[in-house]
């Protein structure tokens, strides 16, 4: 069929335009798809449903997980459960309620998102690996209320606007008992309010590190009440409000210590 002048034209108005939509399309990136929970659970032995949550019941139960868990909440709920996740806690939170709790996980791994173990009330237990974060993404620990012993890796990661993110460790409320590897590389760790042991292994031996005990008479000092040696990085050892007892020295000396001790006796 021939086309008229009137035809034509019009043909060749459309093309470039149907070219360059196309052109855009293929320039365009890709989105990558958001990633489906697909860890493998079980609830006081009966599988959990699959899904973003992962809940116990009002009681004591003992969840278990095997592999990584991603984008999911797991939630104990009330009573005193026992939750262990085997694998890396990614962009996920691990959550025990009220109740005294034992947490254990492995590595704390932010990608995309917050990575957290939260003891909830009560006097909880909670084990991690390395508990390590971004400026953009945080890897936490929190006792929250309650009497709780915290044990965990090392502790890394600068926080960024108003103290989030990073790697940190929070004894919140209660007497609490924190035990760490090395903090380093901007990692921090917190007691927070009443009496507080703090026990890491180095603070600052490559890049920097923060104590605060926070209010309460509280304790700093090495693993297994040994004394604390920080530096030769930008450590910094700040006992808080309160009589607080640390047992801690400089790496370095003289003019060419860079750590720092504060509100200790």
């Amino acid at each position: 069929m021939l086309c008229t002048r009137h035809t034509l034209r019009t043909a060749l108005c459309v093309l470039p335009t149907a070219v360059l939509v196309t052109a855009s399309l293929a320039m365009a990136p890709a989105r990558a798809a958001a990633s489906l929970p697909a860890h493998w659970c079980a609830v006081n032995g009966e599988e959990a449903p699959p899904g973003a949550k992962v809940t116990g019941t009002p009681g004591p139960d003992t969840i278990l997980c095997e592999g990584d868990v991603e984008n999911v909440i797991v939630w104990g709920g009330g009573g005193d459960d026992n939750i262990r996740v085997k694998g890396l806690v990614v962009d996920a939170s691990v959550l025990g309620g009220e109740g005294a709790d034992t947490i254990q996980v492995n590595n704390l791994y932010p990608r995309n998102g917050d990575s957290m173990v939260r003891g909830g009330g009560g006097n909880d237990t909670i084990i991690t690996a390395l508990v390590a974060g971004t400026a953009e993404h945080g890897a936490t620990v929190h006792g929250d209320h309650g009497d709780d012993k915290i044990t965990t890796g090392a502790v890394q990661g600068q926080p960024g606007t108003y103290q989030r993110g990073g790697g940190q460790v929070f004894g919140n409320d209660g007497n609490d008992v924190i035990h760490t590897s090395a903090v380093d590389l901007g990692g921090r760790v917190v007691g927070g309010s009443e009496n507080d042991i703090i026990e890491p292994k180095a603070v600052g031996a490559e890049s920097s590190g923060t104590i605060q005990g926070g209010p309460g008479e509280d304790t700093v000092q090495g693993q297994q009440g040994k004394v604390l040696t920080i530096g030769p990085g930008w450590a910094l050892v700040d006992g808080g409000p309160g009589t607080d007892k640390c047992k801690v020295k400089h790496a370095s000396t003289g003019d060419r210590i860079r750590s720092s001790i504060a509100s200790c006796t």
